[in-house]
C-alpha cells in the first residue's frame, strides 16, 4: 500500500534561495550565491539582512517554481498518491502568500492537503510514515519514514535515504519504491 508523500515548499517546490540572494544583492549590495550557503542558519551568511527581505509582503508570492515541481505534483495527484505540502511560514505575510502561491501555481492541488504550520518538525516526527521530500537538515533527521533530500550545500551532513537534485528523480523514487520491503520500518 502506498504511503503519504510530504513535500516541502521553500527550495523544494519553489525557488526560495535564488530569489533571496537576488534581492539581497539588489537591496544591500551583498553578493552571495546559493552555492556559498553551507549552513542552514541564513544569518551565518547574510547577517540579519535576509530577515528584512522575507518579512516584507510580496516575497513568498514572488518565488518561481523549481523546474519539474508542478508537473511532478500533477502526476502524483493523477496517480492518486496521497500528497501533502507542508511548510513553516515565517510570518503573517508568508502564511497567506504561501496559500496564494499554491492556488496560483498548483490550482489542481487539493487545498485541504496544504499544511502551513509553525512547528513542522513536531508534526513530521509524529507522522513518521511515508516519504518526505525536504531540504531542511532538522526535518530530514526527525522524519521516521523515507527521506529524500533536495541536495543543497547546507544539508550535506544529513543522513538520508535518497539525495537528489531534481523532480524527475523524485518521481522515479516514488514509483520504484517497494512499500512491502520498507513497511516495517515505517511503523
Amino acid at each position: 500500500m502506498d504511503k503519504p508523500i510530504w513535500l516541502d515548499m521553500d527550495d523544494v517546490i519553489c525557488d526560495f534561495i535564488n530569489e533571496l540572494c537576488d534581492r539581497l544583492h539588489k537591496k544591500h549590495n551583498k553578493l552571495i550565491t546559493p552555492s556559498q550557503i553551507t549552513a542552514w542558519t541564513l544569518s551565518d551568511h547574510m547577517g540579519n539582512y535576509w530577515k528584512d527581505i522575507i518579512e516584507k509582503p510580496g516575497f513568498f508570492i514572488s518565488l518561481k517554481p523549481i523546474d519539474g515541481a508542478i508537473d511532478t505534483i500533477n502526476r502524483l495527484i493523477k496517480d492518486n498518491r496521497e500528497t501533502f505540502i507542508i511548510s513553516s511560514p515565517t510570518n503573517e505575510h508568508s502564511v497567506f502568500e504561501k496559500y496564494l502561491w499554491v492556488k496560483k501555481y498548483i490550482p489542481f492541488f487539493p487545498i485541504r492537503n496544504l499544511i502551513l504550520v509553525g512547528n513542522k518538525g513536531d508534526i513530521l516526527s509524529k507522522v513518521g510514515n511515508g516519504i518526505l521530500f525536504d531540504d531542511c537538515p532538522e526535518y530530514l533527521e526527525k522524519f521516521k519514514g523515507i527521506t529524500v533530500a533536495m541536495d543543497k550545500p547546507y544539508n550535506q551532513d544529513v543522513i538520508t535515504d535518497f539525495r537528489i537534485n531534481n523532480w524527475d528523480d523524485f518521481y522515479k523514487i516514488v514509483n520504484c519504491l517497494d512499500w512491502s520491503e520498507v513497511g516495517d520500518r515505517l511503523l
